[in-house]
């Protein structure tokens, strides 16, 4: 008996700590299956990515959940492992949830959408790549730019606002990175450039001064970083101190979590970015603040793309006005959602018929080690139409 009575305690103080109250009876609640790296040498973007769907959840729920039922969040990790990632994603289903939320590492959504696909429930995924929609997958849906979309803008930007003329590329070899390359690459060959120097480098390398070597060698001018948040930290800390005299650009480059471990190494890169929490949209801001409140950091792309996800999944629900799967895969196909009706979006967000997203985005330049908007771009098509979903 005394053994029960501790153990009641300990899940007391456990739902105290997440700040989740105690379970609603089945019937009232809806689940949303939150599958990212947690763990692993992706644990900086999963984990931001967890408590940003745990924060959409949290306001959804405090304003009346989704037709009139509470969301309730069930985490899985993938331990940043693409094969680990399909055995995580085959017993979610298990769970029945209404979508799942993640992954965020491209190649890990690679090899595990068709698993969500198969079990017709949708996928909403922080990945980037543009393999994820090439597969012609229903089934999938990006909460933020593909590389096909995100390079398009961060070119554009590059070549006619930087003058960018000599561009060396370092890249991670691996889905998230030969996507980017491939992108990038099409992108400034429809300008009538090309790069000085194309690099690869490996997940978690820690060493990059035989590539940074061979970029000096180049004569680059602009070296365009493609890599994840913790190796892009290293590799700016080892540029400064070889004193290579060359303008840094990239995307997730400028992440709050590649700030945060790289400090005042990061000061000057520049980066087209989906979403940030020092924006000029009030909504987003109000958002950063929040969850820094919650959880004690400042959120990061992945955190933002999260939370509007959330919102996503919500703002289909509603307009098709059951808690069905297949009628909420058709609305999010081809249509625009807009922050007036569902204002957790934050932004007014286009997905295609390949689950590819279209928004508005910023530019921003690291100073003082913070994101510092220089620069709003527009969607980059449209103008876009509004559909029912009945």
């Amino acid at each position: 008996m005394r053994r029960q009575r501790i153990l009641i305690a300990l899940g007391a103080v456990v739902l105290a700590v997440v700040g989740i109250a105690a379970p609603a009876p089945a019937q009232d609640v809806v689940k949303l299956a939150v599958v990212a790296e947690i763990t692993g040498g992706g644990a900086p973007s999963g984990t931001m990515w967890r408590d940003g769907v745990i924060l959409a959840v949290e306001d959804i729920n405090r304003t009346g959940g989704v037709r009139g039922r509470r969301f309730e969040t069930v985490v899985m990790d993938t331990q940043s492992d693409p094969p680990t990632s399909v055995a995580v994603m085959r017993r979610t289903i298990n769970e029945h949830p209404l979508a799942i939320m993640g992954t965020v590492y491209s190649s890990s959504t690679v090899a595990n959408m068709d698993v969500a696909r198969q079990a017709g429930i949708p996928q909403i995924s922080g990945s980037e790549s543009v393999l994820v929609v090439q597969k012609g997958n229903p089934n999938i849906f990006l909460t933020s730019f593909s590389q096909q979309v995100g390079f398009a803008k961060l070119v554009r930007w590059l070549v006619e606002d930087l003058k960018a003329d000599k561009i060396a590329l370092i890249y991670v070899n691996n889905a998230f990175g030969r996507g980017g390359r491939e992108m990038f690459l099409k992108f400034l060959k429809d300008r009538g450039k090309s790069v000085v120097a194309d690099i690869s480098t490996e997940v978690q390398q820690a060493d990059f001064t035989p590539e940074l070597t061979r970029v000096r060698a180049s004569g680059a001018t602009h070296l365009m970083i493609y890599n994840h948040e913790e190796e892009n930290a290293r590799m700016m800390i080892q540029i400064r101190k070889l004193g290579l005299n060359v303008e840094t650009v990239g995307d997730n480059l400028c992440a709050q979590t590649t700030i945060e471990a790289g400090g005042e190494a990061l000061n000057g890169a520049k980066c087209h970015v989906p979403m940030t929490a020092l924006s000029p949209v009030p909504s987003m801001v109000a958002v950063g603040r929040k969850f820094q409140e919650r959880f004690g950091r400042v959120p990061d792309h992945n955190a933002f793309k999260a939370y509007i996800g959330t919102h996503l999944v919500k703002a289909a629900v509603e307009r098709v006005g059951a808690l069905d799967q297949a009628k909420v895969r058709d609305c999010l196909h081809n249509n625009l959602f807009t922050a007036a009706e569902e204002p957790g979006l934050l932004m007014d967000m286009y997905m295609d018929d390949k689950g590819d997203a279209d928004r508005s985005s910023f530019i921003v330049e690291v100073k003082n080690r913070k994101s510092e908007v220089v620069k709003v771009l527009p969607m980059l098509a449209g103008p876009y139409t509004k559909r029912a979903c009945r």
